[in-house]
């Protein structure tokens, strides 16, 4: 007995100490690099890709509090989550907070979450309570099996409200359904004037090189100024504050002999944090495009390549959010809008997990098409009158 106590102590004791090691800042930014690339891979080389990692780990956290076993360590281990998440959950809402404390004068931030629930089902109040006090997210009752697109329209509201109405229609229709049971949403909107601005009459006409063997006209901003400039092999990376200096856009630049898509494959935290302790404050000139553009995803697919398909089958166990074995996701929606100009920058993103209760099909098939034995029986005394066997059909 003793020994089986010192080794529950010892487990205890190494649970805590990972608890102690995890870090938000490094895991989540081990995450927006793992599935910028995977969606890279998805997008191909041509397209532009602008998302929210923070958005994503928040709805996906949220999600994560009510996984249970195989499908919760598939979801730790892509998403970066510890498997024991005791403490997780009040570190991803201490970050929230800590995020919003940041804004300053000249910058503008909110980060919101709500969760909506089907009426009819029933949800662990431990697991609605424990997420409300961890990430501020309030329950709201919906009518889904009722009235499903009706509770699509005032989630796309609320999401639209959130982001100063930059994120639209964010459920697109179909995705709510009767058997929808939750969606869990976040939505954050950043507005940042730059530390020093660009002046409007510097901004010209350049030429912009999307490949070796492409060019195009792009609208250039351009400021003289001093910024922190860092080197590394086969690229450069530029620090540009926002007001108040809580908030930076980091640029990274290839070298023009180098592809972008072999330094996106090599992106990793430790990359960018020993970059970041080489700074120089150096005086350069700075040119760089603007531009405005929004993106859309549907994350089942990248999620289901990176690993994580359970959460998203018939064999998902959502346990710790009901007592029913009946809940799958059927769907991660996320949608972000950016714009970049001689005044700083607007920024907007949403998610949305949809939590769906599993459906039976309402027949089977039972084909035969292949060969096949057959018996013709007395059913009430069971004896077999008749017995053959089917592998040419011949009529």
């Amino acid at each position: 007995m003793k020994r089986i106590a010192l080794v529950m102590i010892s487990l205890a004791y190494i649970s805590a100490s990972a608890q102690d090691n995890y870090s938000v800042a490094k895991e989540s930014s081990s995450f927006a690099y793992s599935i910028f690339q995977q969606m890279a891979v998805e997008k191909g080389e041509n397209e532009n890709i602008f998302f929210s990692p923070y958005s994503i780990t928040m709805a996906m956290g949220m999600t994560y509090a009510g996984a249970n076993n195989a499908t919760k360590q598939e979801m730790a281990t892509v998403l970066h989550f510890p498997i024991d998440d005791s403490n997780l959950h009040k570190q991803l809402g201490d970050s929230q907070k800590s995020i919003l404390f940041s804004g300053s004068k000249g910058v503008q931030i909110s980060i919101a979450n709500q969760l909506w629930a089907d009426k009819k089902y029933k949800f662990s109040c431990k697991y609605l309570r424990g997420v409300k006090k961890a990430y501020g997210a309030p329950v709201k009752l919906l009518d889904f099996r009722e009235k499903p697109e009706e509770q699509r329209l005032a989630i796309n509201n609320w999401v639209e409200k959130q982001t100063q109405s930059r994120i639209k229609n964010l459920l697109p229709g179909g995705s709510i359904t009767d058997l929808t049971a939750m969606v869990l949403t976040n939505a954050i909107y950043f507005k940042g004037q730059w530390d020093e601005k660009f002046l409007t009459e510097n901004t010209n006409t350049a030429t912009f090189f999307p490949s070796k063997k492409e060019k195009m006209e792009c609208s250039m901003m351009n400021r003289r100024g001093k910024y922190n400039l860092a080197k590394g092999e086969g690229f450069s990376m530029i620090e540009i504050p926002y007001a108040g200096k809580d908030f930076s856009m980091l640029v990274i630049l290839p070298d023009e002999d180098s592809a972008i898509q072999k330094f996106e494959n090599s992106l990793s935290v430790e990359k960018i944090a020993s970059l970041s302790t080489h700074y120089e404050e150096v005086e350069v000139n700075l040119s760089l495009p603007r531009f405005k553009f929004e993106t859309q995803f549907e994350l089942k697919p990248t999620f289901t390549a990176m690993g994580m398909p359970l959460a998203f089958s018939n064999l998902a166990d959502f346990t710790r959010m009901s007592s029913k074995p009946d809940l799958k996701i059927d769907e991660v929606y996320h949608k972000a809008f950016v714009e970049v100009s001689e005044e700083g920058t607007e920024a907007a993103a949403a998610t949305a997990v949809v939590i769906v209760r599993k459906s039976m099909p309402a027949y089977f098939e039972f084909n035969v098409n292949r060969p096949f034995l057959f018996l013709i029986r007395h059913n009430s005394s069971g004896i077999i009158l008749f017995m053959g066997r089917v592998t040419k059909p011949t009529f």
